[in-house]
């Protein structure tokens, strides 16, 4: 249990200093919620700008605002925003679940985009395949999701007219127009995202077809493919998981811009909004949601990891 303890205790540790960076740096940058709240509005007086600072809590020193935003946290209380004075557990509510059916799609997405892709190229490295896979992998790298978005916009929407630009549909109510929606920010995503987990499986795959035990599989007469499926993937799939939780952690964050390319009514587009209007009690809280997130989710695949392979077993304990 040492191992299950470090880990869930360095993930408490991480989700608290992060708490502390979110709130630091948004009290740092410049901008005053109050005042762009009133706007343009004129003739607005010292006395009541300053009672509206008093009931946002902005009038009370920043470590006795950052406790009670810990402590409301703790009790499922994320304040009010500044602009709607709405729950901002309410407004979270209500973008959470396209954020999620977002991040899920395009985790899929890499993985089935990255799984043969990586299987190809570790079956003869240096060769064509490889090379080109290689090459295509380190373009998607490097090319950024939201203007993969763009691009997608201009080919499927703007000039075919087969996919929706903009919008979102819930599954529930129309699960065709929801499935047409979510297809071109889900690849924007998987297209950047998929060549992190086609690295590190190719370079898995490589190590587990040079191993001892699938060169006895060959020697035993075993066809290439069950070699290939049953042995070496196998084998290579399990330290790969931990590039899962990376993965969904940068798609969390790329879905900030690329729902806002496609207005998609999701976290992101709503940090996004809450960043213009400086409404630091919601974009705190959906930055804190986010991060929190991707902290579980790391924490939730490295003890899977841990447990499901026996080499990291013995290694932890």
């Amino acid at each position: 249990m040492r191992y299950v303890v470090k880990r869930v205790s360095v993930s408490l540790l991480l989700l608290v200093g992060t708490s502390i960076l979110i709130f630091a740096v948004l009290r740092a940058l410049p901008g005053d919620p109050v005042l762009a709240r009133l706007g343009t509005l004129q003739g607005v007086d010292q006395s009541t700008i300053d009672r509206l600072r008093a009931s946002a809590g902005l009038d009370r020193p920043v470590a006795v605002q950052y406790l009670n935003w810990v402590g409301g946290m703790l009790h499922g209380d994320l304040g009010a925003s500044y602009l709607t004075n709405r729950p901002v557990s309410t407004l979270i509510a209500e973008r959470l679940g396209p954020t999620l059916e977002l991040t899920i799609l395009a985790v899929l997405l890499s993985v089935l985009i990255a799984l043969p892709a990586a299987i190809a190229a570790a079956n003869r490295p240096g060769g064509w395949a490889d090379r080109v896979i290689s090459v295509l992998a380190s373009a998607g790298m490097a090319f950024p999701p939201f203007v993969a978005g763009i691009l997608l916009i201009l080919v499927f929407s703007v000039s075919l007219r087969w996919l929706p630009s903009i919008g979102y549909v819930p599954l529930l109510r129309d699960p065709g127009r929801n499935l047409a929606g979510m297809i071109m920010p889900a690849i924007a995503l998987s297209l950047a995202a998929a060549p992190l987990l086609l690295r590190y499986l190719r370079t898995e795959m490589i190590t587990a077809l040079s191993s001892q035990y699938v060169r006895t599989a060959e020697g035993k007469g075993a066809p290439k493919r069950v070699v290939v499926l049953r042995h070496a993937l196998r084998n290579a799939a399990l330290p790969s998981l931990a590039m899962l939780g990376l993965i969904v952690g940068y798609t969390l964050g790329g879905s900030v811009i690329v729902e806002y390319v496609f207005g998609f009514s999701g976290l992101g587009s709503l940090s996004v909004e809450s960043a213009f209007r400086r409404d630091y009690a919601v974009l705190q809280s959906v930055v804190m949601v986010v991060s929190g997130l991707f902290i579980v989710v790391t924490l939730a695949v490295d003890l899977v990891t841990w447990w499901l392979d026996p080499r990291t077993r013995g290694h932890h304990g």
